[in-house]
């Protein structure tokens, strides 16, 4: 087994490598090129040339025709599923990851599951050897059968479901058909009107030993008692139906995971193009005649109750916390019938839930909707959901269901023995310690103390022992804690800093209380659902909304709190953060090794997939360091694009001669701020559309931009601004913007349609570089200005350093002195990585899509260093040129002059400003000048050099079939020769009319709108195609067109064109 990183680099070839495959990958690791046979792949060095032609010969039933890069990365993920690996998948954005993930990975387990139910006969019948071989032939026959006909009654059920959901759809969409009148039940979910209800439950578990309270023992101890026998009676349906395909509970299931829904909904769009054979062996189906079993492929997605509640008086709560209590709340024992929430079935009624199954699994379905079909059969979708996930193949979910034990358990979620494919995992380590940290404010502690001290008052004489004890113990928690906070807010220290647990614990009498019994007492009395409830319910609550405090339930993020002071991890710290009239208190988990790892250990395999995954040493160090090297592969592949669609380039210095680097020391300089300004000029010149460049942080764009602004002595009270936005118009993105995102991108958006580009000022990290995709023009070129270190001097950081450093001096071996050099080593490229994941997610903002192109720009000379190179992405390595931080200064638009086919190199800069002009006149035209005298000369017109002597129909290409063979060869492949008359005298008056067939015209809409069209997913608007445009003036008539709407604008038409684009529901457009 090859136990290192692996990267692929494509196009390279040595005299050696001459007879491999076009599409074979070369393997260089960390320590040289690993030399492998052409046929093994490239991610097993061990495998035996069978299963590797197998592998490369398997059909992956991709729905289109696939890249290399894609045969390639469906071959690796199959290997890994089947090794049960740890793997880390780096594919650009446009490439096709959905696609290949979706591919590999079901392609994997339909497999697995046809070896599986071969095995499961075989296992069964090799019990007995005593009986004959007919009899057990016998047996097998009916057992394949009875085992093929529960799966087709399934499938067949699931079938009419669709077809029913299919004539739903027809009378939604044509109104004017009739319709019967759906009676929806009222859900009235008032508040209970009685104050008892709150009174918190008698509370005996206090023997202060772990682990004794079977409460504490139970997956869902923190759900309510209805709560759980609600769970309890979705997940033991015990009906006929049920038990059917009761052989599906132990298969194997992919959860699959990303950060928010619309990304999951994208997945789901995806795998509705996608059609897997059975999972039955061929050899198991009946040869009577019978129809082949089609087995669907059982998607189901999990959301929350935010995402999934019906209840119209419930989900009309803001908070997520809010929704979750209420939901809860209508479930207690106490609340009147007629207050409950009328979606949740009653223990006799499954019906309604085995339909919301069918419905679920008949066709592919997106949170949205799975929320429908609860509103349509009237049950909750969120509770009914849990019943689906046994009978599923792939489920959906977002990061938080998945990297939380808690929501895990209480959604029944069992990963041991699945697969987990975690797609834009490039924040993944952020998205944990996000998940377990907790932040809570001093005005909301304060609050706290008054919310639980009106509630101790008012049921003082109602409250037992122990809840009393616990009350008066979380009062004075909360006091010492506000205590403190206090005295940090009053006092004239740092604006942020580190906070200690005894700090926060030094009050009067809190050394006296047991953090473990009180965290258990917090969680199982559920005192802060039955304050905030109290809270709701009174008068002063009312009070408090009317004058604009929130109605957020305090109290559950304070216990969230509590609960992290109270059981402290070692990876985690608390810091401070002090505004003017407020003070932040922050638990931050600063390692998510141990949070992630019961994930990695239960399941079979976890393949964590992105565009732009580099730098990867920290998956390793601070993700997976416990996991062995040979269980873990990583691998990158390059794009798709041709190679002159992108060129990376470093600017080391300005158009002055400035040297540029950004770091904290020099940034302030005005010279090289001024510097920075005319080179992004001179580069807006030369790149056309819309640029975007990203700044370290917003102070400093704030600065950059004021420096800019101010007139330059000498430039006749010009300012820098004003000469960029003499090229391109400016737009800036801020802290604090007046306008949304959305309304940002589509002012900038306008400007380059409506004029010669734009130019886009953004941050690293900000609202506008990640999530959002700069394709075709609005992204010709990105700019990154700087290195994005993090705040080093922040408490935050130095904390996280000092940890990184900590670990590594624990692990490392040998003397002191080479240990503390390991650790200073490790918070160094701990440091880096940080800064160049948020570059890379920059510059994947670009090329969304094979024909897109863009230049990238790296402005600081930093960017040149070995160890910063190396941690960018292979395709944006491979794209990058060498040595262009020591260029002249004054040229640095020339180093885009070919980064696209269709763009002019640049024209020089001016001497004085160092910018590009705007024209592109070079010489006086012709017209302007006295050239009358000179006609009739031989050479009048033609200049002196050439005096009108070249042959009209010479190519000059002389003895490209003799003497210059080789040349010809080499750098002109595929040409054979002169062909037809030679064609003398040539002129351009009738090529004036290029012309075009029909059958080519979708060939001139992107591919990635041309497949939306024709599948159908995008029928709200019809592509408009501009001939004049892309140097066609006539449309012919010639092939055929499919039956989608278009337009098509050109000069001339032939009649059967119009007549087959009329045909095709298209219009036809003259234009002059």
């Amino acid at each position: 087994m090859c136990q290192i990183q692996y990267l692929y680099v494509w196009g390279l070839r040595s005299s050696v490598e001459s007879s491999f495959l076009s599409d074979s990958p070369i393997v260089v690791s960390l320590f040289g090129i690993v030399e492998i046979p052409p046929v093994e792949s490239a991610y097993e060095c061990s495998i035996n040339h069978l299963e590797v032609m197998e592998l490369q010969t398997k059909d992956f039933h991709h729905p289109y025709s696939p890249y290399n890069i894609q045969i390639q990365f469906m071959r690796a993920l199959y290997t890994c599923l089947e090794d049960g690996k740890v793997a880390i998948f780096e594919s650009p954005t446009g490439t096709g990851k959905s696609l290949s993930l979706i591919c590999g990975s079901l392609t994997w387990l339909r497999d697995h599951k046809r070896s599986a139910f071969q095995d499961t006969i075989d296992h069964t019948l090799n019990n007995d050897e005593s009986e004959p071989d007919w009899m057990l032939e016998f047996a097998k026959s009916e057992l394949s059968r009875s085992m093929l006909e529960k799966r087709r009654e399934l499938e067949e059920r699931l079938e009419r479901t669709k077809l029913k959901e299919e004539k739903q759809r027809i009378v939604v969409e044509n109104p004017e058909l009739p319709r019967k009148k759906q009676k929806l039940s009222k859900a009235s979910t008032g508040p209970p009107l009685h104050e008892d209800l709150f009174l918190v439950d008698e509370y005996d578990s206090d023997d202060g030993q772990p682990g004794l309270s079977a409460k504490s023992l139970q997956p869902d101890s923190g759900l309510s008692f209805s709560t759980l026998e609600l769970l309890k009676r979705f997940r033991g349906q015990s009906t006929a139906k049920y038990d059917a395909d009761s052989d599906q509970d132990d298969e194997i299931k992919i959860f699959f995971c990303s950060r928010t829904h619309s990304q999951l909904s994208q997945f789901a769009g995806e795998l509705r193009r996608i059609a897997m054979p059975s999972s039955i062996p061929e050899d198991m189906i009946p040869s009577d005649g019978s129809k082949a079993l089609e087995e669907r492929i059982r998607h189901l997605s999990l959301g929350s109750r935010k995402n999934l509640c019906i209840n119209t008086r419930v989900s009309s709560l803001e908070n997520p916390t809010a929704i979750n209590e209420r939901c809860l709340e209508l479930q207690q024992p106490g609340v009147a019938t007629e207050h409950k929430c009328p979606y949740l079935p009653a223990k006799e009624d499954e019906t309604r839930a085995i339909r919301f199954r069918d419905h679920a699994l008949a066709t592919v379905k997106d949170i949205e909707d799975l929320g429908n079909v609860g509103k349509e059969i009237g049950i909750c979708p969120y509770y009914a959901s849990r019943s689906v996930i046994k009978h599923s193949e792939i489920v959906t979910l977002p990061y938080p269901l998945l990297l939380q034990r808690s929501a895990r358990e209480a959604l029944g979620l069992s990963i041991k023995g699945h697969i987990i494919i975690i797609d834009e995992a490039h924040n993944l380590m952020d998205a944990i310690s996000s998940i377990h940290s907790a932040t809570v404010t001093l005005s909301q502690f304060e609050l706290s103390i008054s919310q639980l001290t009106a509630y101790a008052r008012k049921f003082k004489t109602r409250l037992k022992g122990q809840n009393r004890s616990y009350i008066a113990q979380i009062i004075r928690l909360l006091g010492s804690i506000t205590h403190h906070l206090r005295s940090v807010l009053t006092g004239n220290g740092p604006p942020e800093g580190r906070v200690l647990p005894s700090e926060l614990m030094s009050g009067k009498g809190v050394d006296q209380i047991n953090p473990y019994k009180l965290s258990r007492y917090l969680q199982e009395s559920k005192l802060a659902r039955k304050v905030d409830g109290y809270v709701e319910f009174t008068k002063e609550a009312t009070r408090a909304r009317a004058s604009g405090r929130s109605t957020t339930p305090i109290l559950f993020h304070i216990q969230g709190f509590l609960l992290s002071l109270m059981n402290p991890s070692a990876e985690g710290r608390l810091f401070y953060l002090k505004d003017k009239d407020e003070v932040q208190l922050k638990y931050m988990l600063l390692d998510p090794t141990n949070q992630f790892r019961d994930l990695v250990e239960d399941a079979r395999a976890v393949i964590l997939a992105g565009g732009t995954m580099s730098p990867m040493a920290d998956y390793m160090n601070h993700l997976f360091s416990y996991v062995p090297s040979e269980r873990i592969d990583t691998f990158s592949y390059g794009h798709v694009i041709p190679s002159g669609n992108l060129t990376v380039h470093t600017l080391g210095r300005g158009v002055q001669g400035m040297n540029l680097e950004f770091t904290y020391e020099s940034r302030n300089v005005e010279a090289m701020i001024l510097d920075l300004g005319r080179t992004i000029a001179s580069i807006c010149n030369a790149i056309p559309d819309g640029v975007v460049a990203f700044f370290p942080s917003y102070d400093y764009l704030g600065q950059v931009l004021n420096m800019w602004k101010k007139p330059i002595q000498g430039e006749r009270g010009q300012s820098v601004y004003e000469l960029i936005y003499r090229t391109k118009p400016v737009l800036s993105e801020s802290r604090e913007m007046a306008e949304s995102t959305e309304e940002l991108l589509q002012k900038y958006a306008e400007l380059i349609d409506s004029s010669s580009g734009a130019l886009l000022l953004s941050v690293v990290g900000g609202k506008l570089s990640e999530g959002i995709n700069f394709s075709d023009r609005l992204g010709r070129g990105v700019v990154i200005i700087g290195l994005p270190f993090p705040n080093i001097q922040s408490a935050v950081w130095q904390a996280k350093i000092e940890y990184v450093e900590q670990k590594a001096f624990d692990q490392a071996v040998g003397s002191a002195a080479s240990r503390r050099s390991t650790a200073k080593a490790a918070g160094r490229e701990y440091y880096e990585n940080a800064c160049m994941r948020a570059v890379n997610q920059c510059i994947g903002r670009a090329i969304r899509h094979r024909n897109d192109y863009a230049a990238i720009v790296l402005m600081d000379k930093r960017y040149d260093r070995t160890n910063i190179r190396g941690k960018l992405p292979a395709w944006i390595k491979q794209s990058m040129a060498t040595a262009s931080v020591n260029q002249p200064a004054a040229e640095p638009s020339d180093y885009l002059s070919g980064y696209t086919p269709t763009t002019a190199s640049p024209p020089s800069p001016n001497s004085q400003t160092g910018l590009v002009e705007l024209s592109t006149v070079d010489k006086m035209p012709t017209r302007f000048s006295k050239t009358r005298k000179a006609r009739g000369h031989v050479s009048a017109g033609y200049g002196r050099i050439g005096k009108h002597r070249k042959h009209p129909g010479g190519r000059g290409m002389a003895g490209g079939q003799h003497h210059h063979r080789t040349n010809l060869d080499k750098y002109h492949p595929g040409y054979f020769g002169k062909v037809g008359m030679r064609y003398f005298h040539k002129t351009q008056q009738q090529f004036w009319k290029p012309t075009i067939n029909l059958d080519k015209l979708w060939s001139l809409v992107p591919a990635e709108q041309r497949d939306a069209y024709v599948s159908g997913q995008k029928t709200d608007t019809a592509p408009v195609i501009d001939l004049l445009s892309l140097g066609y003036s006539k449309v012919l008539g010639k092939g055929r067109l499919p039956e989608v709407p278009i337009v098509v604008r050109a000069r001339y038409f032939s009649r059967d064109a119009e007549k087959k684009i009329k045909e095709a529901g298209g219009v036809v457009e003259l234009v002059a």
